[in-house]
């Protein structure tokens, strides 16, 4: 029994034509793979078979989560449509080009890329925000618990949350969220002392065989404060052990 010829769009011509990885019995291996009468692809904005990106990125942050936003959306609606009648092919989105449904929800999806180049505005925002909050855990040291405060003042601030596009400057507004550098690592503490130190980069100062600054640091912990630069230094500075070494030409040398 011969198999049922397989109908190809414009657009899946086309790009069977222009490249030289895939050929027409591969689309025609996906369609009847799933029990489709026919083969295309659904258009993205620029006309180009629309992607479905992977986890892997390529290029700015902020194009791959309009893809990955465009994507997403165009899979619901042809879903919503026709269901069983659209999947990801080697990337990009493949539909039945026999079923009626399928191909008018996929002219209505290319459509609507051709005159506006989102599918869904609040999609991308919500991806956006969220990849935006990652980054500034991951790559700023930002706390978790702040970091979609710290979204929003920069979207208030008119800093894209892509950090391909632009770096960020975060430091006033951590500073405006209560949240200083320590001097020592760099990575945020809560308060507003100058000079803080985390618990362990402040006890980075005690000096082999003395305690003074691992007790007064303890103190601290306890009690739950701030230690900075400055309590090291007149720790060590009011240390008889510790003064002589760190400070041998007295208490004026910085």
């Amino acid at each position: 029994m011969n198999n049922p010829e397989i109908s190809f769009s414009e657009d899946a011509h086309l790009f069977f034509r222009q490249n030289f990885r895939y050929g027409t019995w591969d689309g025609e291996d996906c369609a009847r793979d799933n029990d489709w009468s026919g083969f295309g692809f659904v258009l993205g904005s620029g006309g180009d078979p629309l992607p479905i990106p992977g986890d892997y990125l390529t290029g700015h942050q902020c194009a791959h989560l309009a893809d990955v936003s465009n994507g997403h959306a165009a899979m619901r609606l042809m879903d919503e449509a026709a269901p069983g009648k659209a999947t990801e092919w080697n990337g990009l989105l493949a539909y039945d080009y026999g079923d009626s449904a399928a191909r008018e929800a996929a002219d209505r999806i290319g459509a609507a890329l051709a005159g506006y180049p989102l599918l869904d505005d609040e999609d991308l925002s919500e991806r956006e925000s969220e990849n935006a909050a990652r980054v500034l855990v991951d790559c700023y040291d930002v706390p978790q618990e702040v970091a979609a405060d710290v979204v929003s003042a920069l979207s208030d601030d008119g800093q894209t949350l892509c950090t391909d596009c632009h770096s960020w400057d975060i430091d006033q507004i951590m500073s405006e969220l209560g949240y200083q550098q320590c001097a020592e690592c760099d990575k945020w503490l809560e308060g507003a002392c100058d000079e803080p130190l985390h618990y362990d980069c402040a006890e980075y100062y005690a000096e082999d065989d003395c305690e003074c600054v691992s007790v007064m640091v303890d103190g601290y912990r306890h009690g739950n404060h701030t230690v900075t630069m400055s309590d090291v230094r007149e720790t060590l500075r009011g240390c008889e052990h510790c003064y002589p070494v760190v400070y041998p030409y007295g208490k004026n040398v910085a």
